[in-house]
């Protein structure tokens, strides 16, 4: 029978991959090689499981607690220098990559290569597997909305550039999606399941909305028709036609540029908003110190000039101490979290 890896509770080494060993599950009892402690088979295993669901658990909450996909990204690295072919971390990386994909440097392709890697058996890890494919489908479309947003201006394109690299994104959240398409056809004829036929129908519709954005032979930039063409699998070219186009007559969903407004131009890179709750914490925590300092020269003013004879006195200073104490601390805590974000953002950068 085939032998799964193991962990000893009782040694203490500093990395998890020192203190792997292999265990044979119908063994009455093993021994740890290390510290030599007499073991029950189902003790070691159940003690390895558990430090890896305890490291999926720790990146997940990164992603979709924390919202910072950087830190999951190298946490669900940590798994994978473990278990190389571990399908949570695998799945999970997909999604990072995803969430940290930017306007001009996106990470869409070598996601869609990591998902070939991932290899799936029974009706268990397959249920789980087609619920991760929702989910990143879900992350692809909400790429491709913030990516468009992102890029235009009442519906407008700021510049020909803009245009050219929501094209080329665009091609490959529709190469990413055809992926997943094909990926959930081959669970279909393994699993039959009315769940998979739901996704693989609106993963084709929106498949075929999105190329037919690829599809159209023109749209205009500053009165110039453009043409799109596919290069390959994964890349597509735009060649001007050399046709005028009408701006008066525009049709519904033809590429225009900002003629009105060249005042906005697009300054950064990044295309998700980042709700890191750190980052939520310290544009609070400026407010409520401005509330307090402003409590408290209220409450010093008003002891010294409307009670300094009577007896809230003290309790007038009291609670101006207070207040600029709590102040102090707001303070504080608002310059060490600006400077944890610096230290996160040259991490991203």
């Amino acid at each position: 029978m085939a032998t799964k890896n193991g962990v000893c509770p009782h040694c203490q080494f500093s990395r998890l991959e020192r203190r792997i060993f292999p265990v044979n599950p119908e063994a009455s009892t093993v021994y740890c090689p290390f510290c030599m402690r007499e073991l029950n088979p189902t003790e070691a295993i159940n003690s390895y499981n558990e430090i890896i669901n305890g490291m999926l658990e720790k990146a997940d909450s990164s992603l979709l607690v924390a919202c910072d996909p950087v830190l999951a990204y190298r946490q669900y690295a940590e798994v994978l220098e473990v278990e190389p072919n571990n399908s949570k971390a695998l799945l999970g990386r997909i999604l990072c990559l995803i969430y940290t994909s930017k306007i001009k440097r996106s990470y869409l392709v070598e996601a869609n290569d990591l998902l070939g890697e991932i290899t799936y058996k029974g009706t268990d890890e397959v249920t789980r597997y087609v619920g991760f494919l929702k989910r990143i489908n879900f992350a692809l479309d909400e790429y491709d909305m913030a990516l468009n947003k992102k890029l235009t201006h009442h519906g407008q394109y700021y510049d020909e550039e803009c245009l050219k690299m929501y094209l080329k994104r665009l091609n490959e959240i529709i190469n990413f999606k055809k992926n997943i398409l094909d990926t959930l056809n081959k669970i279909k004829k393994d699993y039959v399941s009315q769940k998979n036929e739901v996704l693989i129908n609106l993963i084709s519709h929106n498949i075929s909305e999105k190329e037919n954005s690829l599809r159209t032979s023109k749209f205009l930039i500053t009165g110039i028709g453009y043409k799109v063409t596919r290069v390959g699998a994964d890349k597509i070219s735009i060649t001007e036609t050399g046709e005028t186009v009408n701006t008066h007559y525009n049709k519904k969903g033809l590429y225009t540029l900002n003629e009105n407004d060249k005042s906005k131009k697009l300054i950064k890179d990044t295309v998700f908003k980042d709700y890191t709750p750190i980052i939520r914490a310290k544009n609070i925590s400026i407010y409520f110190a401005i509330l307090c300092i402003l409590i408290a020269i209220g409450c010093g003013a008003a002891a010294y000039v409307f009670f300094k004879d009577a007896l809230l006195f003290p309790i007038f200073v009291a609670a101006a101490g207070l207040a600029f104490a709590g102040f102090i601390t707001l303070l504080i805590l608002h310059l060490s979290w600006r400077s944890i974000l610096k230290k996160r953002k040259l991490r991203i950068d």
